[in-house]
């Protein structure tokens, strides 16, 4: 049992959902006083789909895998069962009681455990829903209540004082990914790798603002602008301000990209991968 850090294995979406068009066209109006300052244009009428879900099934079935994670929601159960005989490990990542227990009975093999304070997306089944506020030491217990699965712990891993309180709790390993977005090997852009060390920002959020999916990022400008606006609407605002994120960091501008951090993010430090996994493991 250890620390371990947390990849970008292949991903599952859920079925799109609806979309508001009329709540979507208001917001996409909002943001393109933002876009004008890169000459973009931002098109009004909502991109729906699937992450591109039936494609991405059809390559891990021909080239199997060791492991797949799932997150946003759970796939047919038949599709994590064919997984699983082509020879991949299924992981589901879960936010709540009610979403392990899906998990669980759809048969996945193991439970990746978001706490509320980890950076990027929230891995929540429901983008209308806001994470609340517990801690990931404590969703580790109440999911352990109610399922059987091994637990991998994720957010708000600061040190390794968290790693042991996470292992204590009843996870069996732990997930970390704020800690290395300064790593030397990390692929952050330079503007959200420069962001992670100014004192400037100084909290983290979380926001529909950048995707219409609640994320934990550092608190900038846009946020503040537009968060209270933004609608539920996962993939369609992710779609709609890509190219104005893109443009943002691009350029350096901070107050106009997605800066995604968890609420440690003040102790990641610069340095090879190596070293921040033997500082977190360290003592175990």
């Amino acid at each position: 049992m250890g620390a371990t850090p947390s990849g970008s294995p292949p991903e599952a979406s859920p079925a799109p959902g609806c979309v508001d068009e009329a709540s979507f066209r208001s917001y996409a109006a909002e943001l393109q006083p933002e876009a004008d300052v890169y000459g973009l244009r931002l098109d009004p009428a909502p991109k729906i789909d699937d992450d591109h879900w039936g494609e991405k099934l059809a390559v891990l079935l021909e080239h199997p895998v060791p492991l797949v994670s799932l997150t946003f929601g759970l796939p047919a159960p038949g599709d994590i069962a064919r997984l699983q005989a082509s020879g991949s490990k299924v992981f589901a990542t879960v936010t709540i009681p009610d979403e392990a227990i899906a998990a669980q009975d759809a048969g996945v093999d193991a439970l990746i455990v978001q706490g509320p304070a980890a950076g990027g997306h929230s891995a929540t089944f429901d983008p209308a829903r806001t994470p609340g506020p517990t801690s990931t030491a404590q969703l580790i217990r109440q999911i352990r209540s109610v399922v059987s699965l091994p637990l991998i712990a994720a957010g708000g891993v600061d040190g390794p004082d968290a790693v042991r309180d996470l292992l204590a709790a009843g996870a069996e390993t732990v997930a970390v990914g704020t800690l290395l977005l300064r790593a030397d090997e990390a692929g952050t852009s330079p503007t959200h790798r420069a962001a992670l060390a100014d004192p400037a920002f100084d909290e983290t959020v979380i926001t529909r603002a950048f995707t219409g999916r609640p994320a934990r990022a550092l608190r900038n400008g846009f946020i503040d602008r537009h968060d209270g606006n933004a609608p539920a609407a996962y993939p369609a605002v992710h779609h709609l301000t890509r190219a104005l994120r893109q443009a943002a960091a691009q350029a350096g501008d901070a107050e106009r990209v997605h800066l995604w951090a968890g609420t440690g993010y003040r102790n990641a430090s610069q340095g090879p991968t190596a070293s921040v996994i033997e500082a977190l493991t360290r003592g175990l």
